[in-house]
């Protein structure tokens, strides 16, 4: 509810095109049958538009907001650490009323497992790597 109500505050702001929404749907259909998740990509989305300025989520900034989104994934694999959205985050809009259990908990890492476990964290690599691969056939051959 707390994730429909910060994408709900983001709408308001609807001079910026929803361009979040686009990549979004792009890298959904470009993660298949790698071990990333939607949930993964919309956890990196959503801390980007409390980190990149609004008004440069607008449609001529599509391929620069693609290439965030990768670079932020990129720096979580390597760190090994995505904190999920809701939990401790001091960032999040002070619209969105979160249980006060949310509020004072720590930052909750969503990619622990990799800290771990180095092979899960060299397959990760890997598929970060095809998932950069299909972006760029994407933009370069439309497939």
């Amino acid at each position: 509810v707390a994730e429909m109500k910060f994408f709900q505050h983001m709408a308001r702001h609807a001079w910026f095109d929803s361009l979040h929404l686009k990549c979004l749907q792009l890298y959904a259909r470009m993660l298949v049958g790698t071990g990333f998740s939607t949930y993964v990509i919309k956890t990196v989305v959503m801390h980007l538009l409390t980190i990149v300025p609004l008004e440069s989520w607008r449609r001529r900034d599509f391929l620069l907001r693609l290439d965030d989104i990768l670079l932020y994934l990129r720096c979580c694999l390597e760190e090994k650490r995505l904190h999920h959205f809701l939990f401790g985050n001091e960032m999040v809009p002070r619209q969105i009323i979160l249980p006060l259990a949310f509020q004072m908990a720590g930052p909750l890492n969503l990619f622990r497992h990799l800290e771990r476990d180095p092979d899960a964290h060299a397959q990760a690599l890997n598929e970060f790597e095809e998932l950069q691969n299909r972006l760029t056939r994407l933009l370069i051959y439309g497939h």
